[in-house]
This record gives structure tokens, sequence and C-alpha cells, in this order.
């Protein structure tokens, strides 16, 4: 049988399935079922056989608990998935109730129509006192059925709410450097192409800064991950500081940093980045738990300026560049794109 042909026999045994189980064919539930039947997952057979000899119902809380598990591959992902899922569902309790009281609502109009016609052409007092009670028996039940829908609304909202901060809180933690606080590479990959964009429509200048911590791997191996851990921590504090609002600085990988820098030309970003390694190596570093001196710290540094329209690898390249001639020069420097003359190269550690 050829690849086309199993693929569709597959396919017609996860819809048999999804019929059989009651759950709708989502993408979500396809892929779960088709890897399955596929056997192309093991481990996910193997919970699925599991579930079926203990009479576990394969509902749709429990394929989606099983497509979180197997599918997907960090807690953002799967708060993503759980948001977004409930966030569907909030629609459609909303559309369902609007709907209700739609229905009810112009229900209760017509009564209350045919009501005040009734008065209108009924002259015996006490029979238009008896409709007028029931006039207002009816627009007590609209206001107490607006009242329950804004409550039913409001709760909606203020789970909506809570939904959008657990996303935002999600995108956060998956743009940051869990060592250092600082954004991590994608991150900053995000950001560069905003910036970019921004300078080509306006014209707004920016510039790149790449930093490198020297000798690092030696001290790390010499005093240990801990005291390295740290010794980043230290550097990323320093970076923080130098940065504004619309700037960006980003753990890049390793001991590398990369600093954004918005309304910065080529000479304003060389002096942040002098200023920065000063304070680097300003500082003496000692072991806190045993008091060892461990000497001082220093950087080096890159720095190119956006050019725009060029491709944003060779903004990078430009700056690193200029970090491989620093450290090419004897390292604690800081160097501009302008200054480099020798080939490019992979930084000195």
């Amino acid at each position: 049988m050829d690849h086309a042909s199993t693929a569709f026999d597959i396919a017609e045994r996860v819809y048999a399935t999804c019929r059989r189980l009651g759950i709708p064919p989502t993408p979500e539930n396809y892929l779960l079922w088709y890897t399955h039947c596929s056997g192309d997952h093991p481990a996910l057979s193997r919970m699925i056989r599991l579930l079926e000899e203990n009479g576990d119902p394969l509902g749709p809380e429990r394929c989606r608990e099983l497509y979180e598990r197997f599918f997907l591959r960090s807690d953002m992902e799967r708060t993503v998935a759980r948001c977004g899922a409930r966030l569907e569902q909030l629609m459609r309790e909303v559309e369902e109730q609007l709907q209700g009281a739609g229905r009810r609502n112009e229900e209760a109009c017509d009564r209350i129509a045919a009501l005040g016609g009734r008065i209108a052409r009924d002259g015996d007092p006490g029979e238009i006192c008896r409709l007028a009670g029931r006039l207002l028996g009816e627009a007590k039940r609209v206001a107490a059925e607006l009242r329950m829908l804004s409550g039913q609304m409001h709760a909606k909202a203020a789970e909506v709410a809570t939904l959008r901060s657990s996303l935002e809180q999600a995108r956060r933690e998956a743009e940051q450097d869990p060592l250092t606080g600082l954004a991590n590479r994608k991150a900053y990959e995000r950001r560069l192409r905003e910036l970019a964009r921004e300078s080509m429509e306006t014209g707004r200048l920016l510039s790149l800064v790449v930093v490198d911590i020297d000798h690092f791997k030696s001290f790390n191996d010499m005093y240990g991950h801990k005291v390295g851990d740290a010794v980043l921590r230290v550097v990323a504090e320093v970076l923080r500081r130098h940065v504004r609002q619309d700037d960006l600085v980003a753990r890049y990988g390793g001991e590398e940093f990369v600093l954004l820098l918005a309304d910065a030309g080529l000479d304003a970003a060389l002096a942040v980045a002098e200023r920065i390694r000063e304070e680097v190596g300003a500082r003496h570093l000692r072991d806190r738990r045993t008091g060892r001196d461990l000497g001082r710290l220093t950087i080096s540094a890159g720095v190119a300026e956006y050019r725009p329209g060029e491709p944003l690898e060779e903004l990078f390249r430009r700056a690193d560049a200029a970090l491989y001639e620093a450290k090419r020069t004897g390292r604690n420097r800081v160097v501009a794109e302008t200054e480099v003359s020798a080939p490019d190269a992979a930084p000195l550690p």
C-alpha cells in the first residue's frame, strides 16, 4: 500500500474513532488520534490503551489533557492552549446567552405591547388597573433579566481579563532568560524587527552593542558554575542600568549579551558601551561564602549602527566582527564597526 493510501486509511480510522467517542475532529484531536492510529508515538499509544483498559472515558477533556502532555513542549504552549480553549468556550456561552436573552426580551416586548393595546381600548377602571399590574410585572421581569445578563457579562469579562493576564505572563516568561531575568534571544529578535521597521519608516537611529565577558570559560572552570552564574547576574544588572525605556538588553547566549539602543547613532552607542565597560571593570569580585578574592571582571564590546533596509543579520555580523576585534587587540575594550580591518572570525574566549 502506498503512502497516500495508508494516510487515507488512517484518516478514516481517526474519523471513525472521533464519531465513536463523540469528540469533535479538531486539529488537536485529529493530530492526537492520527498519531495513535499510525503507531508513530508508542508512549501515547500505551497511555491510550491503559485508559481504555481502566474504563476511563476518552472524551474531549481527556483528549485535551493527552494533547497537552504529549504534544506541547513548554509551559507557555500549555498555557496558550488552555486559555485559547477557554476563550472559545466563553465566546460560545456569551453568544448563547445573548441569543436567549434577545428571544426572551422580544417575547416580553410583544406581551407588553399587547397589554398596552388592551389598556388603550378598555374603559373599565378595574380592568385597566389589573392590566397595569400585569404590565408592571412584565417590566420587572425584563429588568431582572437585564440585571442577570449584565452580571453574567461582567463575570465573563472578568474571566477574559484573567485569561489575558495569564497569556501575557506566559509571553513574558517565554521571552525571558531565567538566570539573569533579562530578555532572551527570542525577545531580542522580535524587538530588533520592530525597531528596524521603525527606523526604515521614520529614520529613527538604531545601534547594536554586542558584549562578551572576557575569559569567562576559564573563570567558570576555575571557580565553578555557581560563581559563574553569579557573574552573569552581576553583568546583567550593570547592563540593565544603562538602557532606557525603548532600549532592550538581552542575554544572547552563554556569556554574550546584546543591547539595542533606540535613538542612538554609533557615537552615542559607543559612549554607552564604554560606560558599561568601566562600571563592570570597577567591580571587585569576592566569594560571599568563603571570602575568597576572585579578582576583577572585564568585558569586551563591539558596536554597529543599523543601516535602514539592510538584512538584520548584517547588523549583527558587523557588531560581532567589532567584538572580535576588541578581543583580538587585548580585550577589556569597546570597538566600533568603523575600526574593524581584520577578517571576520569567531570571537576569542
